[in-house]
């Protein structure tokens, strides 16, 4: 089974810190969002739990709290027969096995995965959340961050493939080159350029803004650099991570007769600095 960082799965024993501290039998078996998934051949992944309160949370009097998301309707195929209700708690940070996991049945849109980093946003900084969160998991602080990196990553499309798959969170530790570059324009402090990024696992295309000279670019550049690395070359990043709900200007569109590699991006940057 296939997972991804958003991906709803249904949990066999979803674990229940209150049941561990009866030691008594783990709680029933429900839905669960994979908050991240940081490596291929994975032993166990931390996940968020999908409630109904016993139906309580589809009825029009339940308020949500600030810990939790409502999971969007129609995200499961009409062909499967699964009812997916309910509430995701996201202050719950256990890790779930992989022989837990019975089957993916739908993902988080990416509108929900923004909302759901707002939430996380608010609770780090509720005292009551994070004495619950340190005690379920000491490391809810980094599945936070990962799960924010990986659906920023989405936003900006960094890492997509030519079947529009968005690799990020399985190659963020693999180094990638330049294979090719373009300028596409400069827009009052930054340069907007066209990126063709090659390394083991692949070649992806993006569109990076980059405060960085030309004479900069030349020399920052011309080393290989981890995925991870690279996405914190694109002034986008940051902006997104101060804000995720901010809406980003299109992209200007490369020209494919108008890529170079590097080098003679360099011989030709040069000239044009002089």
């Amino acid at each position: 089974m296939s997972i991804r960082t958003g991906d709803i799965v249904l949990v066999r024993d979803y674990p229940n810190p209150q049941y561990k501290e009866a030691n008594a039998a783990p709680t029933k078996t429900r839905f669960a969002v994979v908050i991240g998934n940081f490596r291929g051949g994975y032993a166990t992944l931390p996940a968020h739990a999908i409630v109904t309160k016993g139906g309580k949370t589809e009825q029009p009097y339940y308020r949500l709290k600030e810990n939790e998301l409502r999971v969007p309707a129609n995200i499961i195929s009409d062909r499967a027969d699964i009812a997916l209700k309910g509430v995701i708690k996201a202050h719950r940070f256990p890790l779930i096995r992989k022989e837990q996991m019975i089957l993916k049945v739908g993902s988080l849109p990416l509108e929900t995965k923004i909302q759901l980093i707002d939430i996380h946003e608010t609770i780090k900084n509720r005292p009551i959340h994070v004495l619950e969160m340190e005690k379920e998991n000491p490391y809810y602080a980094k599945f936070m961050g990962f799960f924010k990196e990986v659906t920023l990553a989405e936003k900006m499309q960094f890492m997509r493939d030519d079947r529009g798959n968005h690799q990020y969170e399985f190659v963020r530790n693999e180094e990638f080159r330049v294979k090719a570059i373009q300028l596409l324009e400069k827009r009052n402090h930054l340069h907007i350029l066209s990126v063709q990024l090659e390394g083991d696992k692949g070649t992806f295309t993006h569109t990076f803004a980059t405060k960085k000279s030309l004479q900069e670019i030349r020399e920052d550049w011309k080393e290989p650099k981890k995925a991870k690395e690279w996405i914190r070359e694109d002034v986008k990043f940051y902006a997104l991570w101060k804000n995720p709900f901010l809406q980003l200007k299109p992209d200007p569109q490369p020209h494919p007769d108008k890529y170079q590699s590097l080098e003679k991006f360099r011989e030709k940057s040069s000239v044009l600095e002089r």
